[in-house]
């Protein structure tokens, strides 16, 4: 392979991932509760740039030789968190080594992609039996990750897996029958095994006002700290309702109503338009790649930031009920942000090995 090809990244993709990093630290110094904070994120940032710079030194098919032993890992990970993990609110979710911690659904996310590319770029979807095997896949990691119980981490893997099915393409008579399924499966099997908390995010979310001191009331403050922003804000570090703390989890799952408070309208939009741009270039990489694999790939990479995106901007404005999923690049949270630049540099390898097909 030349050098040509090897270095051949798309540095726009990279410019957009770095400004949006180094942008969370900037709100993360008005949001987070104290310094402490943003250098934790800065130290966690440039581990995460070391280690999407690492993950270059591999080839693509060296990589993909590797997917099962890193899926495989990924569930063996999963497992055991539910046994040895530390609660944090109210979920067994993490690992805890001194003062750092590591959340292995983070790394089963992307190990999740890689598999879901390997099998589905290897069998078509055409007969019902052709789905029990990926179906499988996605299962397991979801279901453990649900356990947990992390919802909001369940949801984005299944999000993830379920843009890569769709890119991979299925007939329209089965997208047909399950949507159906999960329009029956819903209220006959899905809600009633949620626990009473998941339930009332998912009634206050329709309703806020329905319980304005209780369960809305995340909600409520948040909706006011973004309204109150008007077009241009109430300048950095002087937002009142998340520096006097009426907005909960300013520095995580609300970050955003941090931003559109401090910065208004048009700093909202204008971090919208970040995303929208890494979207783009994402879209743009996955149609030049001449190989289903890739192709499959940055799907799923696509699909676990914008589906990540999309739901911390709904609960913000309080169309979407609360789920603890965080904004990517932005909000506080090491083990988010390496996986998100580890995701960057996956897209960047598949991208560079275009041409090598492995599969």
């Amino acid at each position: 392979m030349s050098l040509r090809i090897r270095w051949d990244y798309d540095w726009g993709l990279l410019a957009l991932a770095l400004l949006l990093s180094l942008f969370g630290l900037f709100v993360l110094s008005s949001a987070a509760p104290d310094a402490g904070f943003v250098v934790r994120q800065s130290v966690w940032l440039l581990i995460g740039l070391v280690a999407a710079a690492s993950l270059q030194v591999f080839s693509k098919a060296r990589l993909f030789r590797l997917v099962p032993w890193l899926y495989l890992l990924s569930l063996v990970l999963l497992t055991l968190v539910l046994v040895f993990g530390r609660e944090v609110n109210g979920a067994r979710a993490w690992f805890a080594f001194g003062p750092l911690r590591f959340q292995p659904s983070e790394f089963a996310k992307l190990a999740l992609i890689l598999m879901l590319a390997r099998v589905l770029s290897r069998r078509p979807l055409v007969r019902l039996v052709d789905y029990p095997y990926p179906l499988l896949v996605a299962a397991l990691p979801v279901l453990l990750t649900a356990a947990e119980p992390d919802l909001g981490g369940a949801m984005v893997m299944a999000a993830t897996a379920a843009g890569v099915f769709f890119v991979r393409g299925l007939p329209w008579r089965h997208l047909a029958a399950a949507a159906l399924a999960a329009v029956v499966l819903f209220p006959t099997v899905i809600w009633p095994r949620l626990l009473p908390h998941q339930k009332e995010r998912i009634l206050t979310a329709l309703n806020p006002t329905r319980d304005p001191l209780g369960s809305g009331f995340q909600v409520i403050q948040s909706m006011i700290a973004v309204g109150s922003g008007g077009l241009t804000g109430k300048g950095y570090g002087q937002g009142t309702q998340s520096q006097l703390g009426f907005v909960p989890f300013r520095h995580t799952d609300f970050i955003f109503a941090v931003v559109a408070e401090e910065m208004g309208l048009v700093g909202g939009l204008a971090l919208l338009l970040a995303y929208a741009l890494l979207f783009w270039r994402l879209v743009s990489l996955a149609l030049s790649l001449p190989f289903l694999e890739d192709r499959l790939v940055v799907a799923g990479v696509f699909a676990m930031i914008a589906f990540q995106v999309l739901v911390n901007v709904g609960v913000t404005l309080g169309v979407a009920p609360v789920t603890g999923i965080t904004l990517p690049f932005v909000s506080y949270g090491g083990t988010s942000l390496v996986t998100l630049l580890l995701a960057v540099g996956l897209v960047e390898l598949v991208y560079r090995d275009r041409l090598e097909r492995v599969l």
